[in-house]
């Protein structure tokens, strides 16, 4: 299978044109979280002026932010979640769980515990489940078909479509709010989203993802080496003259799966359908794949008004 068009054509790949940034995903955290207004984005994220209002935008543009105004005069306004946008919420979910299961460095802020707030109280394990069969789905139930009756076209390479020139890795702010930095270190950059991509389609090996992504050698070196130190990716030698060394994911990054099959069904649902020309597949149960976010104890979608913290600050 094309490799190539696989990304370019994948649901996760559009979604992640709009939110994988390491900015947009602070801004929906803090939206999320119930921080509104351009003062509390600044104040918890520290995200540079310019920038913010550059995302901002940018985000109610696509119709996941809108404007209400809050004063007169002056004029303030608040940003506020769409349908669309609050579509996003069970990715957030998934998202705020991997970092709570998976942080685990001495002096990093972890994410609160979250509290399913319905009939009886309990912690909520947000669990991604098969829409048909409602059974948990894992990395390995599914399978990748081609849809014959659809032509795979060629439309140049993966750098260009995804729009990858927008870097997102940044420095940290020492006073800023860093739940969810573990996690953008790998979603919130589109080279680390998209060299993880290509471990989850089965390459493995450098030159085959430098080849398909169109990457730049030293940018490609360098996430590689980011997805090894953060754990998601083992590195193995597989020859040695000269050496040369493979790529697999580990428990870690093979975990990632849940939410990104949260994202995949949020442009699924939230966004008109394009032909794709290649689907996944439950093993289960053998229907084309769509999924909801589930609470794994009560079994019923979490809302965001159902939702609370543990340990509140």
């Amino acid at each position: 299978m094309n490799i190539e068009s696989q990304i370019i054509t994948n649901p996760v790949a559009r979604a992640l044109k709009i939110v994988g940034d390491r900015w947009t995903i602070l801004i929906l955290r803090d939206a999320f979280l119930g921080r509104h207004r351009f003062s509390e984005f600044r104040e918890f994220s520290k995200i540079a002026r310019g920038t913010l209002t550059n995302r901002l935008e940018f985000l109610i543009e696509n119709e996941i932010l809108y404007k209400a105004p809050y004063t007169q005069t002056p004029p303030r306004f608040e940003y506020k979640l769409t349908p669309r946008g609050l579509g996003l919420y069970p990715w957030a979910l998934m998202v705020w769980e991997w970092e709570t299961h998976w942080v685990s460095h001495s002096g990093t802020k972890l994410p609160s515990v979250l509290q399913h707030n319905i009939q009886a109280q309990h912690e909520l394990k947000p669990i991604c489940v098969c829409r048909h069969c409602r059974v948990e789905v894992h990395f390995q139930d599914v399978k990748r078909v081609q849809d014959k009756s659809i032509d795979i076209v060629y439309t140049g390479n993966v750098a260009e479509n995804m729009n990858t020139q927008r870097r997102s890795r940044g420095s940290t702010v020492s006073d800023a709010d860093h739940r969810l930095g573990h996690i953008i270190e790998i979603i919130g950059d589109r080279w680390s989203s998209l060299v993880v991509a290509c471990v989850f389609l089965g390459l493995s090996r450098y030159d085959d993802i430098q080849q398909n992504l169109g990457i730049a050698t030293n940018i490609l070196a360098d996430r590689l080496k980011l997805m090894v130190d953060l754990g998601v990716l083992t590195r193995n030698l597989y020859q040695q003259t000269p050496p040369r060394y493979e790529y697999k994911l580990t428990e870690k990054g093979t975990s990632l799966y849940g939410l990104i099959l949260a994202l995949r069904q949020w442009m699924l649902d939230y966004f008109p359908p394009i032909e794709r020309p290649f689907k996944l597949i439950h093993n289960a149960c053998g229907h084309d794949l769509d999924v909801d976010v589930i609470c794994a104890t009560c079994l019923t979608p979490p809302l965001p008004e159902q939702v609370g913290f543990s340990n509140q600050e």
